[in-house]
C-alpha cells in the first residue's frame, strides 16, 4: 500500500493485481514505449517507401499492444 502511494498513478491497479504484477506491467509499458520511439526514428531515416510501410505496420502493432497495457 505504501509503495503504491509513493508510486502514484504508475502502479494503479484495476483488477486487484499484485504489486509484482503492477511493476512488471509498468516495465513492459516502458519497454514498448522505448521500442516505439526507436522505430519512429528509424522510419524517419529510411528512404525506401516499402521499408517505411513495413515499419509503420510494426509501429501500429506496438501501439496497439501498448494500449492494451
Amino acid at each position: 500500500s505504501l509503495v503504491r502511494q509513493i508510486a502514484g498513478d504508475k502502479l494503479q491497479t484495476d483488477s486487484g493485481e499484485s504489486l509484482k504484477e503492477s511493476v512488471e506491467r509498468d516495465e513492459k509499458k516502458k519497454q514498448l514505449e522505448k521500442q516505439i520511439a526507436a522505430l519512429e526514428n528509424k522510419m524517419r531515416r529510411e528512404k525506401q517507401l516499402n521499408r517505411q510501410m513495413e515499419m509503420n505496420a510494426e509501429l501500429k502493432k506496438l501501439r496497439r499492444s501498448l494500449e492494451v497495457l
